[in-house]
């Protein structure tokens, strides 16, 4: 069961991840997924831990956002396993969700299920002590496309 050693090892290598981003239309810091790969890619590498995913359920709808536009809204259901070189397993289950007025709403969805699976899996501190619960979202009532 080599991927119990595994992960508390690479938990004690890669450190906080902070959120160095910044989404200049709603005005909030993130972290994304490409800093989650580029703190734990050596790290997964030198261990020899690598990751697999599988998608259990996925919903998508059309949103009207507040500017008039139209959003796509997706939300995925992934289970990621970690695995060690003697075929050691541990899996996470995270729900991703994401929007986008382009075509690319699940592929966000993917990664913010990624991001968080990686997080939980690795206890990766943040350095950020807002509470996500602060925030909210102004989205126009949905309509039933089928009725009006």
């Amino acid at each position: 069961m080599l991927i119990h050693e595994k992960i508390p090892k690479i938990m004690g290598l890669v450190g906080a991840i902070s959120k160095d981003r910044k989404n200049t239309a709603q005005h909030y810091q993130f972290r994304g997924i490409d800093d989650m790969y580029n703190a734990l890619n050596k790290h997964l590498s030198e261990e020899k831990v690598f990751f697999t995913s599988e998608i259990l359920s996925t919903s998508r709808e059309e949103r009207d956002s507040k500017s008039g536009g139209v959003l796509t809204y997706s939300i995925i259901t992934m289970k990621f396993t970690a695995y060690a070189e003697d075929g050691s397993s541990v899996s996470s289950t995270t729900v991703g969700e994401a929007m986008d007025s382009g075509d690319k709403s699940m592929n966000k969805a993917m990664s913010t299920a990624y991001k968080y699976a990686l997080m939980q899996i690795f206890c990766i501190p943040t350095e950020d002590e807002k509470d996500t619960e602060t925030q909210s979202h102004e989205i126009v009532k949905k309509v039933d496309t089928v009725t009006g």
